[in-house]
């Protein structure tokens, strides 16, 4: 009984258990739909806030259009809000407007079936539309515009025949180039292509004209470029990049086969027979760089290149990159000049001083660390008059006794640096009462790091006084407190002067061409600016590392990593030194052309198209710097449809970092109402585009993510393939201008691609230029701009501050900002609501309620404190922009002008050489050394100041001089490269005595660099054989080893010093430096092993009365005896590195002829007929090519390809230097010699 009252209690609990099951579900259920709507909701009054925003549609559109959309959804069966944001998607993607959809200012009746219309629709605009577009620009005259629309009208009804004999004129032109595009590249001209060409061809001077992005520009200019060549002229085609050059000559070349014109390309081409080849074509493309290049190489270096081509006419792509942010951009060719080796060490020492150099928070800047003797001897160092005054003051503080009154100032330092802090104050309070003219305020470094004063010693009655602030560090060491860093460069140039000049009386005579000491002088100053700007360089972000080197990015404007580009004025060398790659030495700029140079040779015929010619004040400077100008913009050929969003600007680093993400996720990711999409990141620097590579790494696919940004990769995952939905690339610049991405077609269909720039451009065209990835040839495609506030330029802060755009500080203010970009409050949850509620009622009342809800929901104000901040960020860029442009009409353009005018001169006086024909057989001496003459003139005279005609009549004067005293065999500075080169060709003609004098010379004129006279005048000694010749050659080679010893322990001082200044701990092998200071010094060392056999051999001729022969080589000789001595693996492959190295060496010496084509076995005969010369082997017993990998192979020196690269680098570098032979010596004796010579002894 008990049982079965139990089991019925059991089943009443199991009832009301499911009971309660149920409704839990039930509630739980309810709970996620409300949820899920509440979400749907928020979408989707974000997509009608949105079209408000970035639609363009006013407020009141928007409401009849939902209105409409609700009506007509009335009955379906189906999710309301799916339904909805189906809809309004396809309006935002298509760009959709009011008037497409209205009719006598109604919403049309079926308004779904109007908007899926629109968005199948891919006419293309007809000619009257484009014609009409254009007119309203009121560029082109109305004449022009009746004959493009007549050439184009007749033209295009005749498209469909084969042949058209009755046009005549430009329209058989225009006629005949549109066939020969349909045959080659299987595609008919559009009307808006055939409509530019037509603008172009009917303008009868410059003309620039905008196309849009993906409008089919390269078609443009190729059928451009054939009509002028029918026209009798032959066009350059300038693009903005080797790549694009290279992609559309190659893309284009059927075109103009089939038209019997000649095409190529000028980016490829290395060998002067090639470049000549192809500049005789009728078509040539390339880059301004490689044009303005091959002038210079034809006009300054006499290199045949492009002998008869003339600038008649210049077709640029991308014209407003070449113009505007590249206008300043000028092409230099470097010469090597041996004289700047010797600047390095101070560089060196500079980058190492630097690297002391200590920035407070508070402001004030720490010297280097320095004993008290260099910061007095700075103090001083003007002031000739003062040792026995600071030698007085030394004295009077006990630091010296009285009896050292006489001690050299060098003494009296050292007792100074040996003084106690208490002596010290002492000597400062003497110091100050001789030379009143001084301040000293002495300091301590708190444990906060904020500078704590601790005395200040002066004479009260002086009112101009000199400050000299000075932290006490204890252990005798010192550091000058600097208020700002123009003290601290001042102090720091005048501390490397006082190292490295010496006291010298001024010569009247002085030749006016600069020597070593008035460039330590000129210069030391800009260089410590530079190593300065160079600690706050960014790898990643100005510069990456490339190979051995440091290489350029140009990451304001396109991205590109600039291969060819070098920083000038040391700038180069520190970046090197900071990250201890191979250090090149600083070079000597000659010749050079600017893009503004170069385009005006063209005169009036310049003609450009791109997508983004820019705002009216860049037009207008482009009017003004090339005078005749005409610009017009060419419309679309079907309606754009990109959709830009609002841009957000962020406050602080980690939110603008979520904010992206989320912003790339949700539009990439699938929704209820769309597939997926892709996404294109723009990203300022490449540090930055690797960071979002790795932080969006956490949460998508790796597949899906691509990284873009350097054009040494092989990047072909990216512009090669076609972009599906998933896809984000994340990429700088690179993938801004000239990028044409594919995009699928299920990614169109969703939206297209979303590009998102995550900084605030340059200008508005680099930010049309990266909008232009998207909604290309009518696809549809949305953009956005989000800025992070604490990333602007200070430049763009002062000018917002300025305009007053901002009530309080900038940042401050930023901070307030909200980085959501919808607006929340009642009206937003009350539509919600309202559409929750209809869902669950379907009540016709309900959505008047709403509507109602909608309309003050668009009312509210969306956030416009972040809108006016977005806005007064651009206005500022914008500012900064008109200064940037005025600056370079009025400054730059000026400046470029002057130095081109003073070339120009030089180039005047560098033919007369040739004219004059004086000394011909050393006219290749005369004209290296007057190229270096005016690259150190240009140098150290040129200035921005000084009127242009002061600096003509100089720079004849100078050089006109300085050519006189080549011809006198005199050098015109103290440089004594003229006498190595003019001593080694007059001995390779066998004028010995004349060859001596002249080493002589050099060596009088400087003891630096003395190994390579030395050696030379000791070889040319030798072979004169005059009497007491082995005494003679016997003192220069033992000098010659003295100074090869001096300069490897100048490498260790530069190596030592760069590796101290180095913040990063690193192995004495794993630097590019390291291995390059390495080779130099085993180079040096195969020499003094050289030099040290021939003295041996020389003395033992001299002990018995021999004589010596000579057998002249090569220099890449030097390592036939290390080869022979080193013992390692064979590797046949490395002698063809050597012989390709060598081959143009042996070509100048007549060894090898120029198509020989086995340049190995020539190499190994050359080097076996060497050895046989002096008896040393049989031809058959000598296989030097095998010889020749061991050096390569030797672990301890070259363990690597690069290796090998850079030892013959150090082997051609000392053969610049004049090194282009070195000798063996063999003795010979005889009886009546040692007889001979025993009786001298006697």
């Amino acid at each position: 009984m008990n049982h079965g009252l139990y089991c019925d209690n059991s089943s009443t609990i199991g009832n009301q258990m499911k009971e309660r099951c149920c409704t839990v579900k039930k509630y739980y259920d309810r709970t996620f739909r409300l949820l899920k709507m509440e979400s749907s909701g928020k979408l989707l009054s974000a997509r009608l806030l949105s079209l408000l925003k970035n639609g363009q549609w006013d407020k009141d559109d928007v409401v009849k259009l939902f209105k409409a959309l609700v009506e007509q959804f009335n009955g379906r069966n189906e999710d309301f809000h799916t339904w909805m944001m189906k809809i309004l998607h396809q309006v935002e993607i298509h760009k959709v407007s009011v008037s497409d959809l209205t009719l006598n200012g109604e919403i049309v009746d079926d308004v779904e079936d109007k908007i899926n219309k629109i968005s199948k629709n891919t006419e293309e605009k007809t000619l009257d539309e484009i014609l009409k577009e254009i007119e309203e620009q009121a560029v082109i005259d109305e004449q022009t515009m009746a004959e493009v629309k007549d050439i184009v009208s007749s033209v295009s009804k005749c498209l469909s025949a084969s042949s058209a004999p009755h046009l005549q004129g430009i329209k058989q032109s225009l006629f005949q180039l549109c066939k020969a595009v349909e045959k080659t590249m299987n595609f008919t001209p559009r009307l808006t292509q055939m409509v530019s060409w037509c603008i172009l061809v009917l303008s009868e001077s410059s003309r620039l004209v905008q196309v849009g992005t993906g409008e089919g520009k390269s078609c443009i200019v190729a059928m451009f470029a054939a009509c002028q060549v029918r026209m009798g002229k032959t066009p350059d085609i300038i693009s903005s990049s080797p790549v694009l050059a290279e992609r559309d000559c190659r893309e284009w070349l059927h075109f103009y086969k089939e038209l019997n014109i000649t095409a190529d390309v000028n980016t490829n081409k290395s060998k002067d027979k090639e470049l000549k080849e192809c500049y005789e074509c009728q078509v040539v493309y390339g880059t301004g760089q490689i044009f303005a290049s091959d002038f210079l190489q034809q006009c300054s270096h006499r290199r045949e290149v492009r002998p008869k081509r003339e600038f008649r006419c210049v077709i640029v792509d991308e014209v407003d990159s070449l113009m505007l942010d590249k206008g300043r951009e000028v092409v230099y060719l470097n010469t090597d000049v041996p004289l700047m080796e010797s600047f390095n060490e101070i560089l060196a020492e500079i980058w190492l001083i630097i690297n002391q150099v200590k920035y407070l928070n508070s402001g004030e800047i720490l010297g280097p660390i320095q004993s008290f003797s260099q910061v007095l001897s700075e103090t001083i160092h003007d002031n000739k008059d003062c040792y026995q005054l600071v030698v007085q003051a030394a004295v009077d503080a006990g630091i010296m006794p009285i009896k050292q009154m006489q001690e050299n100032m060098l003494n009296v330092l050292k007792q100074l640096d040996n003084a106690s802090m208490v002596q010290i104050v002492g000597f400062i309070t003497m110091f100050v009462q001789y030379f009143p003219e001084y301040l000293f305020k002495l300091y301590q470094e708190s444990s906060d790091g904020t500078l704590r004063k601790l005395n200040e010693i002066s004479v009260a009655r002086t009112i101009k006084r000199q400050e000299i602030s000075v932290l006490l560090l204890g252990y005798r060491q010192y550091r000058v407190v600097h208020l700002h860093e123009d003290a601290l460069v001042m102090s720091l140039g005048k501390r490397i002067k006082m190292s490295y000049q010496t006291e010298t009386i001024k010569d009247l005579n002085k030749s006016p061409i600069p020597d070593r000491e008035d460039l330590i002088t000129g210069k030391v100053q800009i260089w410590i600016e530079n190593a300065l700007q160079a600690t706050k360089m960014t790898l990643g972000h100005e510069y990456i590392l490339h190979e051995d080197g440091v290489v350029p990015v140009d990451y304001r404007c396109t991205g590109v990593v600039q291969n060819n580009m070098r920083w000038g004025e040391g700038l180069q060398q520190f970046l090197q030194m900071k990250h201890q790659t191979r250090l090149s030495n600083m070079s000597l700029i000659t010749n050079f052309m600017s893009n503004v140079g170069l385009f005006k040779k063209y005169n009036d015929q310049i003609y450009g198209i791109t997508g983004t010619l820019g705002d009216q004040t860049e037009l207008d400077m482009l009017k003004n710097l090339y005078s005749g100008m005409k610009t017009c913009k060419i419309p679309s050929f079907r309606r754009r449809k990109l959709y830009e969003l609002e841009g957000l600007l962020i406050p602080e680093d980690d939110e603008w970092i979520r904010t992206i993400c989320d912003a790339v996720k949700h539009q990439v990711f699938p929704t209820v109402y769309r597939g997926p999409r892709a996404a294109l990141i723009i990203c300022e620097t490449i540090n930055r585009a690797e960071m979002f590579h790795k932080t969006l790494a956490d949460t998508m696919s790796k597949d899906k993510l691509k990284l873009y940004v350097n054009n040494n990769m092989n990047n072909s995952t990216v512009i090669d393939k076609t972009v599906e939905g998933g896809d984000v690339i994340i990429a700088t610049n690179l993938a801004g201008r000239g990028t044409d991405l594919k995009v699928c077609k299920s990614v169109n269909e969703a939206g297209g691609l979303f590009v998102l720039q995550t900084y605030l451009p340059l200008n508005i065209r680099v930010e049309q230029q990266v909008f232009g990835r998207t909604a290309r040839q009518g696809s549809p495609g949305s953009a956005q701009l989000i800025m992070c506030a604490s990333h602007f330029l200070e430049s763009v802060k002062l000018v917002m501050d300025a305009i007053g755009s901002l009530d309080d500080n900038l940042l401050s203010h930023l901070n307030s900002l909200k980085s959501t970009p919808m607006p929340c409050g009642d009206t937003e949850s009350l539509s919600e609501k309202m559409l929750i509620h209809y869902l669950d009622n379907q009540s016709f009342q309900t959505p008047e309620v709403m509507i109602l809800a909608l309309t003050g929901f668009l009312n509210m104000n969306p956030n416009p404190v972040q809108k006016s901040n977005l806005e007064a960020v651009k206005d500022a860029r914008n500012i900064l922009v008109n200064v940037r442009l005025s600056r370079f009409l009025e400054k730059d353009v000026l400046k470029v002008s002057k130095e081109e005018e003073l070339f120009s001169i030089y180039l005047d006086i560098f033919n007369s050489v040739y004219e004059d024909d004086v000394f011909p057989d050393q006219r290749d001496v005369i004209v290296s050394s007057l190229h270096e003459c005016w690259g150190l003139w240009l140098l150290m005279n040129f200035s921005e100041e000084k009127p242009t005609e002061m600096l003509k009549e100089k720079l004849k004067v100078d050089l006109s001089s300085a050519k006189q005293k080549l011809f006198s065999k005199q050098s015109p500075s103290s440089m004594v490269y003229y006498y190595i080169r003019s001593g080694n060709s007059l001995r390779e003609k066998g004028h010995l005595a004349e060859s001596i004098e002249m080493y002589t010379k050099a060596l009088e004129e400087n003891a630096a660099g003395s190994i390579i006279p030395l050696y030379n005048r000791a070889l040319t000694t030798i072979m004169k054989k005059d009497a007491g010749y082995i005494t003679w050659a016997l003192a220069d080679l033992e000098k010659a080893v003295k100074a090869i010893n001096s300069y490897k322990l100048q490498l260790s001082h530069i190596h030592t010093h760069v590796k101290s200044s180095s913040h990063k701990p690193s192995t004495e092998a794993d630097t590019f430096l390291t291995k390059q200071i390495q080779m130099k010094c085993m180079i040096m060392d195969q020499l003094k092993l050289n030099i040290q056999e021939a003295i041996m051999k020389l003395k033992r001729a001299e002990s018995r009365g021999g004589n010596v022969t000579l057998l002249e080589k090569h220099v890449i000789f030097l390592v036939e005896d290390f080869l022979k001595r080193t013992i390692g693996r064979r590797d046949m492959d490395l002698a063809d590195t050597f012989a390709l190295f060598v081959k143009e060496h042996f070509i100048k010496r007549t060894e090898i002829r120029r198509g020989d084509v086995n340049l190995t076995e020539k190499y190994v005969m050359i080097c076996t007929e060497n050895s046989m010369r002096r008896s040393e082997s049989r031809r058959e017993d000598v296989n030097f090519a095998e010889s020749l990998s061991f050096v390569l192979l030797d672990d301890s020196v070259c363990n690597s390809e690069r290796n090998i690269v850079e030892l013959l680098r150090e082997y051609e570098y000392i053969m610049s230097l004049g090194l282009d032979t070195i000798f063996n010596l063999d003795t010979r004796f005889s009886v009546s010699g040692f007889v001979s010579n025993k009786l001298n002894l006697v």
